[in-house]
Parts: C-alpha cells; structure tokens; sequence
C-alpha cells in the first residue's frame, strides 16, 4: 500500500513537472517567435519565414531567462543550444536545407551579391541535434493563439446559441433574423450564379476560338487573399493561351538554367542583410 501510494505521488510529481516544462517551452517560444529576426523564403510547398540558429541562441542569451530565473536559468550558451534542442525535438520549429549551392570557379569572384528574390528550401525531417551556426536555418511550426482567434472563437459560440434560442426572440427581433437570413441566402445564390454565368462564357469564348482564347468574367472573383474591391477588378481577362504557354515555357527554361548553375552562399549572406541580420 505504502509503495503504491508513493507511486501515485511521484507520477503526479512527473505529470505536474512535465505540465510545467511545456508552459514553459510554449512561453520561451512565444517570445522567440516575436523577437528572433526571419527572412522570407520558399519551400516547395508555401513561402515561409526562416532564422538562423545563430540568431535563435542569441535572441534566447538576450532574454531575462539568461539572468537569475527561477524556472529557467541558462548560465552559457551550451544551456540555451540544448533548451532549443528541446524545442526542435517537440517540433516547435524544424530545420531546413538550403536546395542547392553554386558552383564557383577558380577564377570567378566571391564578392557576395545581392538576392532580391526568396532563398528555396527543403524541410528536413529528423534534424537530430540543433546547430548554433548562422548557416543552418529553421522555420517556426509552433503558432500560438492570438487574441483574435478567442474573440473569434468567442463570437461563433454566442452567434450558435442565439440561434438555438431564436424561437424565445421577441417578435421584433425574429422578424429581423428572417431578413437577415433571407438577404445571406440571396447573396450566397447571386454568388454561384455569377460562378455558373462565367463558366458558360468561358466555354463559348473557348469553343468558338477552338481553344485560342480564354475569357474570364471578374477572374480574381476566387481570390481569397484580396480585398472586396480588388476581388471585382479586373471586370474580366482575356488571354491568348498559346501565348501564354510560351512564356510559361520561357520561364520555366530560365529557372531551370538558374538551378543548374545553384546558389551561392554568398547569396546567402547578402540575402540575410537584406533585412535584419539574423
């Protein structure tokens, strides 16, 4: 019974301590995440923000838990490289690798020169250890809550139970419900009218040009990313898609000569003056 019991009790001692540690990674984090300086990228798959882990530990060695902190005390840059150890192996952020690197002759120059366009980077899976190096970059993956996100979360449980109370609304205030209602129904059914009236046109205009031309009404209407007025401009978009295809062509041959030649890392280190350095 006795060793039972104070089993119980070191297992509460391990869950309250566990409990603790993630507050206080999730706190550490928050703070990073707002005072480590990112740069703008690309990995196949979206744009994204990445620091070096140079920048990491020195944002941490900056902080308050550097100094005398009762929960977290980092007297050298050893202790800050393991606490962001910890935190790259509970995925708070992962590690990316540069996609390639270019190729510099004996004769050419190794002045840097300035990136204008995004870094490309892969993610890497199991990184393993963290590195305190400003040449190995990682991207945040942990993404806190805001105050916008409980207001909002807020607002959608009161609008659920006010209407699972409408028929307790005064009279006044359900007829404008009704309105309210019908007007969204509307709004939603002149939406996929539209939709269905740009599809028709697009077909028309396709099949009578046998495939020359492609005509969109309002072509930015599915543009989730602009505002209300730029979602309407332009009124419509007509594109001659042979056109079209050879530039996509020439484009895509540009790039490709650019990736066989690589990156410099050079362009790595401008690129990361650009901004702020990290």
């Amino acid at each position: 019974m006795g060793s039972s019991k104070e089993e119980k009790e070191r297992e509460a001692e391990n869950r309250e301590r566990a409990k603790k540690i993630k507050r206080l990674m999730n706190e550490v984090s928050k703070y990073l995440q707002n005072e480590t300086a990112t740069i703008e990228g690309k990995t196949k798959e979206k744009s994204i923000k990445y620091f070096s882990g140079g920048a990491l530990v020195d944002t941490l060695m900056s902080s308050s838990w550097a100094d005398a902190n009762d929960d977290l005390h980092l007297e050298t840059r050893f202790d800050a490289i393991e606490f962001c150890t910890g935190l790259l192996s509970n995925e708070f952020f992962i590690a990316l690798k540069l996609k390639s690197k270019k190729r510099v002759t004996d004769g050419e120059s190794s002045k840097p020169k300035k990136s204008k366009k995004p870094l490309k980077f892969d993610v890497i899976i199991d990184a393993g250890e963290f590195l305190d190096s400003p040449e190995q970059f990682y991207m945040w993956k942990y993404s806190p809550m805001g105050i916008w996100a409980y207001i909002i979360g807020g607002g959608l449980l009161l609008g659920v139970i006010a209407m699972a109370l409408v028929p307790v609304w005064p009279g006044e205030a359900q007829i404008a419900f009704q309105y309210i209602t019908n007007g969204s129904g509307v709004i939603v059914g002149v939406f996929f009218a539209l939709l269905i009236v740009r599809l028709i046109l697009f077909v028309l205009v396709w099949a009578f040009s046998k495939g020359i031309y492609h005509f969109w009404l309002l072509p930015n209407i599915n543009e989730d990313k602009l505002g209300i007025i730029e979602t309407f401009k332009p009124l419509y978009s007509l594109d001659n898609y042979y056109e079209e295809k050879e530039k996509k062509e020439h484009r895509k041959k540009r790039r490709e000569a650019r990736e066989r030649e690589g990156i410099s890392g050079s362009e790595v280190t401008s690129a990361t003056e650009d901004k702020k350095t990290i």
